[in-house]
């Protein structure tokens, strides 16, 4: 295939910063150095050109020409034997490594399985297409340039889903819900396209996973386990529409409902609660969130032990106390998820009142440097 130029290695570690010193080149020109390491291996010489461009997150990027050097391109055999879903975690694993082309190649020729996994991948990547297929190959290309927003907005953007899904989710046990369950699946395909790629601009160390200079690699890997979060938030907002849409078919009692809409809208208010915080990161309010969502849980708990294991549901079949139970161990779950969130927003202040650029250094009389160190929160 043409145009690829080289084949994504997974897990290649990335390349230290190389610091470089400003040097003042006239009266108003500051120049700096490029590695010697870098502009050999690119063959370049004193008066050849190269390319700058500036990123949105502040940073420069130098390329010895002035396009880029192509896609990277993963190759995958495909087994006809083996389950489409194999395929497809591997494409998504191609896809997260860095991947820009996918060549998919299958002895015999294409099969309609394989065809169905790719369309399936380009759909719920969002920026993927098929540009060719000769007889046993078929060429996907990513055409996106990038996610184009930084991870703070995708992530609002995941949340924002994520909790009008568990909105909707929240109605299908009464008599008129919202939104079918197929419909909650196909709207939470949104949420796994975030994540994807938040996910792969952390592990290529882009750009992306950060929305102002200077951010270091903790609140990127932070960026990454809040979306990893947020993907399984939707998850159960889907598992409870599935299986509240159940219970309103069986005839739910009306205290019961009423129970689990409150238990379920308690646990909605702390998720809006520690997400806020995880964006807006304050000691102090998440810990107060961590002892609240605590004391939530403690209640789901309680209510389990008094709706499932007690004469509330006598009236109703054995497949539908299953789906209440499993209801109600989906609300737990959302609210251990939020309390997640909200330990991010503590690390994340915690880190930003100790991280060494916070702590200022004065001199003491006799001169020697003397740390001066921020109050305990």
């Amino acid at each position: 295939m043409s145009g690829v130029s080289e084949t994504i290695r997974a897990g290649a570690p990335p390349r230290s910063p190389i610091p470089r010193r400003l040097q003042k080149m006239g009266a108003v020109t500051v120049g700096v150095s490029l590695p010697r390491d870098w502009v050999g291996q690119r063959g370049l010489t004193p008066g050849q050109s190269v390319y700058l461009r500036s990123l949105p997150d502040g940073s420069l990027l130098v390329r010895d020409s002035e396009r880029g050097r192509g896609p990277s391109s993963a190759i995958v055999d495909v087994d006809p034997s083996a389950p489409g879903e194999h395929l497809f975690r591997r494409l998504i694993g191609a896809y997260l490594a860095g991947a820009t082309e996918f060549v998919l190649r299958e002895p015999g020729g294409l099969s309609a399985p394989t065809r169905a996994v790719a369309r399936s991948f380009a759909r719920r990547t969002g920026h993927t297409e098929s540009v060719a297929e000769e007889g046993t190959t078929l060429l996907l290309r990513d055409v996106s340039m990038g996610s184009g927003l930084p991870a703070p907005r995708l992530l609002q953007r995941m949340f924002q889903i994520v909790y009008d899904l568990h909105v909707d989710a929240g109605r299908s046990w009464t008599r008129a819900p919202a939104s079918p369950p197929a419909s909650l699946a196909a709207r939470d395909d949104e949420v796994d396209r975030c994540a994807w790629q938040i996910e792969r601009a952390v592990r290529l160390g882009a750009s992306e996973t950060s929305s102002r200079p200077g951010a270091d690699l903790g609140d990127a890997f932070r960026f990454l386990l809040w979306a990893r979060d947020l993907e399984r938030l939707g998850d159960h907002a889907v598992l409870i529409g599935e299986h509240g849409s159940r219970l309103a078919e069986s005839g739910l009692p009306e205290p019961i409902r009423r129970m689990l809409s409150t238990y379920h809208g308690q646990a909605l208010e702390h998720l809006k609660a520690a997400h806020a915080v995880a964006s807006e990161p304050d000691a102090q309010r998440a810990n107060s969130l961590l002892d609240v969502g605590e004391a939530l849980q403690e209640t789901g708990t309680a209510l389990a032990d008094r709706i499932v294991l007690r004469d509330s549901t006598e009236r109703l079949p054995p497949t539908s106390i299953r789906s209440l139970g499993l209801i109600l161990q989906s609300i737990d779950r959302t609210t251990g998820y939020a309390q997640n969130l909200a330990e991010i927003g503590l690390d994340r202040d915690l880190d930003r009142i100790t991280r060494p650029s916070a702590v200022p250094v004065i001199r003491d009389l006799a001169g020697a440097p003397r740390l001066v160190l921020p109050p305990r929160p």
